[in-house]
């Protein structure tokens, strides 16, 4: 008789247990990524034995003795999504979990909590510090590193322009008319199309390139590039007697009867004219002349005035003359004759000189052939005759292409380039296939880390460690480690919520308070029973 105390007992240890996993459960309602748990119960058995009787037929006698709660089973299913205005909150819509490790990277955990941020450090890191793992990517956007940390840097570093092109759609309109003038910036019947964007050099200082484009025959066109107030010349690899690479005015682009580009060559060989003087002439108009021969638009430094007096003037590439120190218009010049005027020479009752620098080019010469690339002489940062250009940067050539079409349609331009300024970082974003993405100041979008999903084949040996971690129960239960958008989507700027059903844990709430209340009873009518025996004797 006294087994059924026992026996009841254990009815109310295991419901009183089970009570302790519901009200767990309803606690974390609220808490992200939370699993719930369930209860599984085991019967106990205090005899068991079987007879036969005369017959043979199996005669058997079970005598249980109650229940106890053996294990809990946490409910991986997913939770639903609660929108959050944080690009760092994630959500996992799928399987796995995300990986993250103590600051000192000693220990790996495991959470469906994707409430993540960005610690001052740039590390990804959870609300209680443990660091997101992942892999790192290259300015390509491949992976880089070994799996570890994620971080964003605070600022990017300034980007050489060292790579332009003009790619699809870009096309030259086949059918205008040949231009056969002398190309001048200053003239806009000289040329069809300029095309203008910003570089950058070593500093991250931003500059100005202009690519001028001259038809000059049918399926010909010529190129001539500018940087701020300088000329830009070709290179086609060729070199001088003393080793130093021949410099073109521009390119000339052939073009077949599809449209397609089919070569390109140098044009207009450069002659280089340093200390030179040109007179004024005998009338005092204030017009000097350099050369007959076309002057390359923004290669011109006036070092003496008419006067003698030492200056420091440039044309500008647009047909004006300036002060360099003070950005006035001096005057202008003429490239197709050479012809410079100074306004302040004219009429001012001598007849002087002025001493310059400039390049002269032959635009009669034919093209080149031997070119294997389209690239630039080394743009000198250090340019002392520019107003723009002396920034004390690294000298860089710049590696253009020209994947364009020529065919009788409106023109079109569609130019890139792969420099930038310096970057401080404005915000982050992260795409469904985990690739965190930071947005800069300076307008680039930097894929920086690939985020990476662990699996588990056997979920059940993780554990409970507090902080919405995990770990799993066996040295042995390695993780199956992917890239995120394999076996589940990113779902940013939401968190999973708890999978909990409270109204189910009320419903188990209530089986378990009536189970406590029925095992109870059993104790008490078993000490009734056992009362009424000890009542016989009297």
């Amino acid at each position: 008789m006294l087994q059924s105390f026992y026996t009841g007992n254990t009815g109310l240890s295991s419901n009183k247990e089970w009570l302790s996993v519901i009200s767990d459960n309803i606690t974390n309602v609220n808490t992200s990524g939370f699993k719930g748990e369930r209860v599984n119960f085991q019967e106990l058995v205090v005899s068991s034995g079987t007879k036969y009787s005369s017959t043979g037929a199996p005669i058997n006698k079970e005598i249980g003795g109650g229940t106890f709660l053996s294990s809990t089973v946490k409910d991986f299913s997913q939770g639903a999504f609660k929108s959050i205005n944080d690009p760092l909150a994630m959500a996992l819509d799928g399987e796995g979990f995300f990986m993250v490790t103590t600051p000192d990277a000693a220990q790996m955990f495991y959470t469906r909590d994707g409430s993540f941020r960005i610690d001052s450090n740039g590390d990804v890191i959870t609300q209680g510090g443990y660091k997101l793992q992942g892999w790192m990517l290259d300015d390509q956007g491949k992976i880089s590193s070994a799996l570890g940390s994620m971080n964003v840097p605070s600022s990017i570093e300034p980007k050489t322009t060292t790579e332009v092109s003009f790619s699809d759609p870009t096309n030259l309109d086949a059918g205008v008319e040949a231009i056969s003038a002398t190309f001048d910036p200053s003239d806009p019947s000289t040329y069809h199309y300029v095309n203008t964007f910003t570089t950058y050099d070593s500093l991250g200082t931003s500059h100005v390139l202009r690519h001028y484009f001259v038809k000059t025959d049918t399926n010909t066109w010529r190129v001539y590039a500018q940087i701020d107030d300088r000329a830009v010349p070709y290179v086609d690899g060729s070199v001088q007697q003393d080793g130093t690479p021949n410099e073109f005015a521009g390119l000339e682009l052939k073009f077949n009867g599809d449209g397609e580009l089919i070569s390109f060559g140098t044009i207009g060989p450069l002659t280089t004219n340093n200390n030179s003087q040109a007179n004024e002439g005998a009338g005092d108009d204030g017009v000097f002349t350099t050369a007959t021969s076309p002057i390359l638009p923004g290669s011109i430094y006036i070092t003496q005035d008419p006067n003698g007096n030492e200056v420091q003037w440039n044309d500008d590439g647009q047909g004006n003359i300036v002060d360099i120190v003070t950005g006035d218009v001096i005057g202008t010049v003429s490239y197709d004759d050479g012809k410079i005027t100074i306004k302040e020479a004219a009429g001012d009752g001598t007849v002087g000189s002025i001493t310059l620098d400039y390049t002269e080019y032959d635009p009669t010469a034919p093209a080149s052939t031997n070119a294997t690339e389209i690239k630039t002489a080394l743009i000198d940062y250090t340019d002392e005759t520019s107003r723009f250009l002396n920034t004390g940067a690294v000298d860089t050539a710049i590696n253009e292409e020209f994947n364009i079409t020529q065919l009788d349609s409106d023109f079109i331009f569609y130019s890139q380039q792969n420099g930038s300024s310096k970057g401080d970082l404005m915000s982050v974003s992260v795409s469904e296939d985990g690739v965190l993405k930071a947005t800069y100041t300076n307008g680039e979008v930097k894929n920086v880390a690939q985020l990476a999903i662990a699996t588990f084949k056997d979920k059940e040996s993780l554990v409970r460690k507090g902080n919405n971690l995990y770990l799993p129960n066996q040295q042995n239960s390695s993780p199956i480690i992917v890239q995120a958008g394999t076996i589940s989507k990113i779902r940013s700027g939401m968190i999973e919520m708890s999978n909990v059903d409270i109204s189910q844990e009320f419903i188990n709430l209530i089986t378990a308070q009536r189970a406590y209340q029925a095992n109870a009873k059993t104790i008490t009518t078993s000490d009734q029973i056992l009362q009424t025996t000890m009542d016989i004797k009297r």
